[in-house]
Order: structure tokens, then sequence, then C-alpha cells
């Protein structure tokens, strides 16, 4: 319902009350103190279509690749970053149902809408989550975006900017 960039940004929280909070707990993730060139590759995850992102499925997916990173290579042995925020509030234009809703719904009549979320819009092409690793650890950074992906709409690819060479050989 929400996934089609259609409206125009709505994201100026000075004028706005009632926003929920964000679900998404961290941003950064792994071992924050060490810098992204200590590590010899790099991989993210790059979205394929325009789209907005709810702030519950971003989380979702970030746990997700968190998660199984943590299981894999241990909590200081990586380095991940979660690229987008959400800015877009979303309004929806509630109905009531049941008996005597007829009476008490205003239908379409001023329908602005009520806050109900926010999300991240994301363009083609962009990345969403980046992490730095060790050569050896390749394969469980693609497993985790693997997870990641499986939770969002959007079709994604995971590539490797850089250090592919020694995937390679």
């Amino acid at each position: 319902m929400y996934r089609d960039i259609d409206k125009p940004a709505y994201t100026r929280r000075e004028y706005i009350t009632g926003i929920p909070g964000s679900k998404i707990a961290q941003h950064k993730m792994g071992d924050r103190q060490t810098d992204e060139a200590d590590y010899p590759v790099q991989i993210s995850l790059v979205v394929e279509e325009t789209v907005q992102l709810r702030h519950g499925s971003l989380e979702a997916a970030r746990l997700s690749a968190n998660r199984h990173l943590i299981k894999e290579l241990g909590e200081g042995n990586y380095k991940m970053i979660l690229r987008k925020f959400p800015h877009q509030v979303l309004r929806e234009n509630k109905q009531a149902t049941g008996a005597g809703a007829d009476r008490v719904s205003d239908g379409m009549r001023q329908a602005f809408g009520k806050i109900v979320g926010t999300a991240a819009r994301i363009q083609e092409g962009e990345r969403l989550f980046t992490a730095w690793c060790d050569v050896d650890q390749a394969a469980a950074i693609k497993e985790a975006y693997r997870r990641a992906y499986n939770k969002i709409t959007p079709p994604c690819r995971i590539r490797v900017e850089r250090g592919e060479e020694l995937l390679i050989a």
C-alpha cells in the first residue's frame, strides 16, 4: 500500500504531531571503532527498484542480517551500516466499519489522513546496507544479505564494491 512513491515528500516534523517513533534500533553494527579502510572487502546490498520501505521492514531486515553475522562471525569481526533513515511520514484515511459506520464516518470529506508510520524513500541503484569484512568472512556477509532482502519488497542485488579480486583468487 505504501510501496510506490506517488505523493510529494511529507517530512517536516516540526509541523507534524503524533509521529510514531522509528522501530530501527541502530544504524551502525559490529565493530564501530575500526576504520572501513582496515577491512579488505566491502559488500553492499543494492536496491533495484525505486520504492518506499516502512521502518518496520527496514528493522526486520537489519535484525535478520545482524543476528546472522553475530552468530557466524562474532560481535567485533565486521562492520555494517544501514544507510537509510525513514524520513517520509505516512498518512492513512481510516474508515469506520460495522453497524452505523455511515453516520460516524465522513467518507472522503477532508480526507487528509492520520499519521500511521514512517518510511524511507530509496531510489533504484542506491545502497541499503554496506558491510566491511575480511576475505574469509565474505560468504557470511552474502548469506546475511540474502536473509535481509527476503524481509523487504523490492528486488535487491549483492554487490562486492572492494576486494572482489581477493574473493575470486
